[in-house]
């Protein structure tokens, strides 16, 4: 079917190159695909025409402008039969080449940056829920999103303020992952992680490379160097925590679950973080042998093994916090276990340790917090490999201590 490409031309005067020239920002891809703006086509350009009609009437402003952003994978032309008109899909490349809108790999994270930098309402109907880590202004705003909604009625397409509910610490690590794992073709046809490739432990010629594995080609290969990876076997369920320093995380840790064994965190996995994100003086308070942890089939315990006595609350939905409440320490540990848990941990020992829930957080020492991460598939090595805090140049990577 033909569509109305003089119609659809008629938008370019809309559009700005530059987000700080525009008006609103346009989640594109998210907007061409929103079949419940009508349509019987999984794209539609139509749908973006509509958006701006309402756009039009909400502000009142016949010439009001928007920065557009989409996924590269938009303008792939593979994807122009999914489209009521090839031409539709060549336009939007057209438009992309003459600089009217931006096309990136993943149009989200540049959405969200503009929104932050130069304060833009964004215009989608995505939750970014996986990006709230990043950008936590979006729990709970009421300024910056809209949402596009037609009514059953049929009538006109109408511009809707949202409010962004505050979604759980661990629902924000899924959703991150699983935004991962689906570029790199680690996500079934049903949109399932890969389990078969994903329980496997691999291996890349390259040395000192510890793989994330990604799918190209039908073949397993390392996300960063593009080599084909080995089958190193099983690989043992591991657990992420995140540590935050005043609300942002800075840096996580995986932890390998191995039964009746303690991890030990302590002075040593802040060692990264510089003065300007934990000063020296907090950074002294945490204990070298601060916290004990045992993982086992997906649940934490965890001991208190510190000076200072931290302490534990549960988040819950709304962002609302329970009291806080004493971690067990160790010197509540019978006589004969205290020399034991310095070191490490047994079965009868982790008994005494507290639960260390999926909604818990810790507080270390004030301001510095331990938080579970929702993600079922962590990335990074097994063992305890300290992760770099995010943005920070890699300068090798130092193993924690486990016994």
């Amino acid at each position: 079917m033909a569509s109305d490409l003089a119609a659809f031309r008629g938008m370019e005067r809309h559009l700005r190159s530059l987000p700080e020239e525009a008006d609103y920002l346009v989640d594109l891809s998210n907007i061409v695909r929103e079949t419940r703006l009508g349509g019987g086509t999984r794209r539609s350009l139509e749908r973006l025409r509509l958006v701006l009609g309402a756009l039009r009437r909400t502000t009142g402003d016949p010439d009001v402008t928007v920065h557009a952003i989409a996924d590269n994978s938009l303008l792939d032309q593979r994807h122009d039969g999914e489209f009521p008109d090839p031409a539709e899909a060549a336009l939007l490349r057209g438009w992309r080449d003459r600089g009217l809108i931006a096309a990136i790999g993943k149009a989200d994270p540049d959405l969200l940056d503009h929104a932050k930098v130069f304060g833009t309402p964004v215009i989608s109907s995505d939750n970014f829920t996986g990006h709230r880590g990043e950008h936590p202004w979006i729990q709970g705003d009421r300024e910056h999103f809209l949402r596009p909604e037609r009514p059953a009625d049929g009538g006109p397409v109408r511009l809707v303020r949202r409010e962004m509910r505050i979604v759980v610490d661990r629902e924000i690590s899924r959703e991150g992952e699983r935004d991962d794992l689906k570029a790199r073709n680690l996500l079934d046809f049903r949109g399932r992680p890969r389990a078969d490739i994903l329980e496997r432990a691999w291996r890349c010629p390259r040395p000192g490379c510890n793989p994330g594995p990604a799918i190209r080609g039908h073949k397993v290969v390392c996300r960063v160097h593009g080599t084909l990876l080995a089958d190193a076997g099983p690989r043992r369920p591991r657990v992420q925590l995140k540590i935050l320093v005043d609300g942002r995380c800075q840096a996580w840790e995986n932890l390998a679950e191995q039964e009746g064994r303690a991890f030990v965190l302590g002075r040593g996995h802040l060692a990264r973080l510089g003065e300007d994100i934990l000063a020296e003086q907090r950074r002294l308070a945490v204990s070298r042998h601060h916290l004990l942890i045992v993982a086992h089939r997906g649940t934490l315990r965890v001991l208190d093994t510190s000076k200072v006595r931290s302490r534990i609350r549960t988040l819950r939905p709304g962002g609302v916090a329970t009291a806080w409440r004493p971690l067990p320490h160790r010197d509540a540990l019978p006589a004969q276990a205290v020399g034991r848990s310095a070191a490490g941990a047994n079965g009868a020992d982790a008994g005494r340790y507290g639960a260390f829930g999926p909604d818990d957080e810790i507080e270390i020492v004030p301001g510095v917090l331990l938080r579970r991460s929702g993600q079922r598939w962590p990335g990074e090595r097994s063992e305890g490999v300290r992760a770099r805090p995010p943005r920070r140049p890699p300068n090798g990577d130092d193993l924690t201590r486990t016994d």
